[in-house]
């Protein structure tokens, strides 16, 4: 009992208010804690030191924070975005702006003008076929 209230409904209300709270927030933040709050709650049978219980929430809370945002992290790392863009590789385009490996140069690609630069330490002239090697962000990285 605190204040002669049910520790209990103390820490489902604690849970409610988190629980509430989350709804307003963009993030999976609170509801961790709100589910802390609970165990907290079912532990009150077993536990009845208030600064024990409290010890366990905020542990119980910050374990579950912690493993929610490392598994949120490494699926958002694990997600690649499929593009059509990786079709231009090995495609064959015209350097319309020479073309070198410390200046972009302009290449014509299927009608479409891009920003190029060299693989290598060559420059490519104007008029020369260059093969795509790779995108680098949104300059095509090119090869003869």
């Amino acid at each position: 009992m605190l204040l002669g209230i049910n520790i209990k409904l103390v820490w489902l209300a604690v849970a409610v208010i988190f629980g509430i709270g989350e709804m307003f927030t963009a993030g999976l933040t609170l509801i961790w804690f709100s589910f802390g709050a609970l165990a907290t709650m079912f532990l009150t049978t077993y536990i009845e030191s208030i600064p024990m219980q409290v010890v366990i929430f905020g542990v119980s809370s910050s374990i579950m924070l912690f493993i929610a945002t490392k598994l949120m992290v490494k699926k958002d790392e694990s997600y690649i975005s499929n593009t059509n863009i990786d079709a231009l590789i090995g495609k064959y385009a015209i350097v319309e702006k020479d073309v070198s490996n410390i200046a972009y140069g302009i290449v014509n690609l299927e009608g479409e003008k891009w920003t190029a630069v060299s693989e290598k330490e060559v420059t490519y002239k104007k008029g020369e076929k260059v093969k795509v090697v790779r995108i680098d962000g949104v300059k095509l990285v090119v090869t003869k």
